[in-house]
């Protein structure tokens, strides 16, 4: 077969391969033309669609407008008003930069553009079919630009077949203008659908155009962010812990204006929240960054969606500080809300129950009477030192006391089905968790005795020897500097087995053969891949769960208080490792909503 001669494609060809990497569905065509509203200084921007934008996508603003000589380059392919020299490209401060949007989206529809200066009396239009351009023509418009996009992918039918219905198109433009809003309160937005008005964002302060992006219900439960780093802003919202969703629906990060997907931002975010979320979901956060443009590339992918850092470690290390420490400063204990449901006989009697402890002080021989239908616990049944042993807490990081007013307790707890441990506060009650926050509590210990050296270990007497598969053999190899530090000694016994040689004193109640094996059989799945703070925190987390108390074990008054007491020397006491909340708090207002009190 003969070789065929290299020849320069035609420039109508070279933008409909363009449009496929920038323009994927008509979400993409309003992003790229409301991001040149907005560099045109439009303080309105009215987005129109008719079948999900499948027959028509407008923009219409009253931004500076094209001059008529410069219509023909507006469907140019490269040609843009926002580069003038090399240098430009380093300090890139506007949306849009590459010029090739328009033309790309010409070639694979049929758009028209209608523009008006302020100093011209009249407006000029100008059409592309396809990508064939037409000659300016003057017409009838008022100052700014519209854009009508017609018939999108209609000379591109592969490219049309695979877009979704027109109500799916219409969602994924209703998400993007409120994208593209967000960071900008000061434009006014219109979304219509079919003639239907669907969306009105009036200019508005900034923190209640960001909360546009979150559900009315989510509102109530943000915490604000303002942090500056020397030229580095970073400012926004982030929601409380409880929520997180399986998604990152509720999860926005941008870039001086623009929408961005880090990989660093991402996981600075997930590493602020771990310990307060369940693994595997996404915290609510809206994360504004400002930086000197000449300090990051955004010419990295035609979408703008990816940036390049010059320092992404500051970036991180900044997300990561900013939201841990809002975080820890803040009261993250849920409130424990009563949804209406069904009365059953259970649910009067617990209400009858929790009334009767709100409506009178329980007595100290009241609580200790409770306890007599329970065996008292044993040290064979509970390892109380950690919440007794006053050592533990004195040498914590955490070495003062933070109390949490709105939950702290004002009086003695009672233990229901000895598992939940209920206590009065100053706005109501709180019900914890005790497995729950004393596996906290023990997380905590245990992370503070290993930032002062290795943990105390214990040799075993008879070396327990373990079958093991290769990978779970790679998994020791891997994480045996960790082990160490844990106080955990294993070595090698054979091709295929190893053996347990210590074991930490802390953890003397436990099976160390059955501890490990269950280790390494989650290691092979879950922890191969883990950064080494990751993987301190999960194998922490498991030693934790393993020795804390369990639901149904009985603690005496004096256990329970110790408990309480410990509650509120430690950090992120709210929430489990797991990120299950180990309080909630039920306010007398809530009570008496559900007591139907209310109103006389």
């Amino acid at each position: 077969m003969n070789p065929r001669p290299i020849q320069q494609l035609s420039p109508s060809l070279v933008n409909r391969i363009a449009a496929g990497e920038v323009i994927e569905r008509p979400a993409s065509v309003v992003k790229e033309l409301v991001e040149n509203a907005i560099d045109a200084g439009a303080a309105h921007i009215q987005v129109e669609v008719e079948e999900g934008g499948h027959a028509l996508i407008r923009v219409v603003d009253d931004g500076s407008g094209i001059a008529p000589a410069d219509l023909p380059l507006a469907f140019a392919s490269h040609a843009t008003s926002k580069l003038t020299c090399d240098e430009d490209l380093t300090r890139i401060a506007t949306m849009g930069f590459r010029g090739e949007a328009l033309a790309s989206i010409g070639a694979v529809s049929q758009a028209k553009i209608l523009s008006r200066i302020p100093t011209e009396q009249a407006a000029y239009e100008i059409h592309n079919r396809g990508g064939v351009i037409s000659d300016p023509q003057a017409a009838a418009g008022n100052v700014g630009t519209t854009i009508e996009i017609h018939h999108l992918f209609y000379n591109t039918p592969a490219r049309r077949k695979f877009l979704r219905g027109a109500s799916t198109e219409y969602g994924y433009i209703a998400e993007m203008v409120i994208r593209l809003a967000l960071p900008h309160p000061k434009i006014g937005f219109t979304l219509l659908h079919n003639g239907r008005k669907t969306l009105q964002l009036p200019p508005a302060e900034a923190v209640d155009r960001l909360l546009e992006a979150w559900p009315s219900d989510f509102r109530e439960q943000r915490l604000p962010l303002d942090v500056r780093d020397a030229e580095v802003r970073l400012r926004g919202v982030i929601g409380l812990p409880e929520l997180a969703r399986p998604t990152a629906k509720y999860q926005q990060l941008y870039l001086n204006g623009r929408a961005i997907r880090d990989k660093f931002m991402q996981h600075a975010l997930r590493e602020a929240y771990r310990g307060l979320t369940e693994p595997g979901r996404y915290p609510a956060a809206i994360l504004l960054l400002d930086i000197p443009p000449s300090d990051v590339d955004v010419n990295v992918h035609p979408t703008k969606m990816e940036v390049r850092f010059r320092d992404s470690g500051r970036i991180h290390g900044l997300v990561l500080a900013a939201v841990r420490e809002k975080l820890l400063g803040s009261d993250l204990t849920p409130s424990a809300v009563a949804q209406p449901t069904a009365i059953t006989p259970e649910r009067v009697d617990l209400r009858s129950r929790l009334a009767s402890f709100l409506q009178q002080s329980l007595p100290t021989h009241a609580a200790e009477s409770d306890q007599s239908t329970a065996q008292p616990a044993t040290a064979a049944s509970i390892d109380l030192p950690p919440l007794l042993e006053r050592s533990i807490a004195t040498e914590s990081t955490v070495e003062e006391p933070k109390p949490l007013p709105a939950s702290s307790t004002t009086g003695p707890a009672i233990q229901l089905h000895n598992s939940y441990l209920v206590a009065e506060s100053p706005e109501g009650m709180i019900i914890i968790d005790q497995h729950a926050l004393h596996e906290r509590i023990m997380y905590e210990d245990l992370r503070a005795r290993m930032l002062r050296g290795p943990l105390e270990s214990q040799r075993l007497l008879i070396p327990l020897p373990l079958t093991v598969t290769s990978r779970q053999m790679a998994l020791v190899d891997q994480i045996q500097p960790l082990l160490q530090r844990l106080g955990i000694e294993l070595t090698s016994f054979g091709p295929d087995s190893i053996a347990v040689q210590a074991f930490p004193s802390f953890l003397h109640r436990l099976e160390p053969d059955r501890f490990i094996q269950e280790l390494l059989e989650r290691g092979e799945q879950e922890l191969l891949d883990l950064h080494d703070e990751e993987l301190l925190h999960e194998v922490l987390d498991m030693m934790a769960c393993k020795a804390a108390v369990k639901a149904g074990d009985p603690l005496s008054p004096a256990e329970i208080e110790a408990l309480l007491a410990r509650r509120e020397l430690v950090e992120r006491s709210s929430n489990c490792p797991h990120g299950r909340p180990t309080t909630l708090r039920l306010s007398l207002k809530d009570l008496e909503k559900q007591f139907k009190r209310t109103g006389f």
